[in-house]
């Protein structure tokens, strides 16, 4: 019973660990992407739904995480049935979440176009880099602005030649990330609908390990307390001697 308890603790406080890194990964992400995009200041007027939504993801991951490390490390059966709160809670909206996407029909492209809008442009360079595309809907959404089109949107071409000399040819992507990113998406669906799969696995392990280590922890009390009582004389209320 004992190493199963310890086996139990050990691994509420590697699952709790990983959770708080992953909400550190999150923060620090948005935070990144809010201080280096013109986005900072809708996100203090409301509007920013996506960045809302990772925030508070990381926020939550982060607190649940560092209460079960703790509640873990220091056997605190307060601590963890906090923790298991949180962990229940986290679980019950992320399902919840999943269900009222499917209410209220909201589409992958709204999601794509809202966070498009509001992630800084080291971001969209990077896709637009990988994905080989340019803008959202094309080239055509940078002219509203006077600034030049992006290096990410080109495709180097290094055509050889005769005289062992090459030339870089720029050749302009007219395809939009949106079109991209949609390929990408249901191309690899398997792969991030299993990734969201074993999150939520990874979520409720950590609360089966919980329960099992707040019911040995108040075991571990209650047979504590009752060999205490054993030990006092009930007339007189004073240990009993041993002989």
């Amino acid at each position: 019973m004992g190493m199963m308890r310890s086996c139990a603790r050990h691994s509420v406080c590697f699952l709790s660990f990983t959770m708080w890194m992953a909400g550190c990964a999150l923060i620090g992400c948005m935070l990144w992407i809010l201080a280096t995009s013109p986005a900072l200041r809708d996100f203090f007027m409301g509007t920013t739904i996506f960045s809302y939504v990772v925030m508070g993801i990381g926020g939550v991951l982060f607190l649940n995480g560092l209460l079960g490390w703790i509640g873990s490390y220091r056997r605190g059966n307060c601590v963890m049935k906090l923790f298991l709160l949180v962990a229940v809670l986290t679980v019950a909206a992320e399902i919840g979440g999943i269900v009222a996407f499917n209410i209220l029909n909201l589409k992958t492209t709204d999601i794509l176009e809202n966070g498009w809008k509001e992630v800084n442009e080291d971001a969209k360079n990077i896709i637009q880099n990988q994905l080989h595309c340019c803008g959202y809907q094309g080239p055509e959404d940078f002219t509203a602005n006077t600034n030049p089109i992006h290096e990410s949107c080109y495709t180097k071409l290094t055509p050889g030649s005769s005289n062992s000399s090459t030339t870089e040819v720029r050749k302009l992507n007219r395809v939009g990330c949106k079109e991209r990113l949609l390929e990408w998406f249901y191309t690899n669906k398997y792969i991030w609908i299993s990734s969201l799969g074993g999150v939520l696995l990874f979520q409720v392990a950590s609360v089966l390990f919980a329960v099992y280590l707040i019911n040995q922890l108040g075991r571990s009390r209650r047979s504590s307390a009752e060999s205490l009582d054993m030990d006092v004389d009930p007339m007189t209320h004073h240990p009993q001697p041993y002989f």
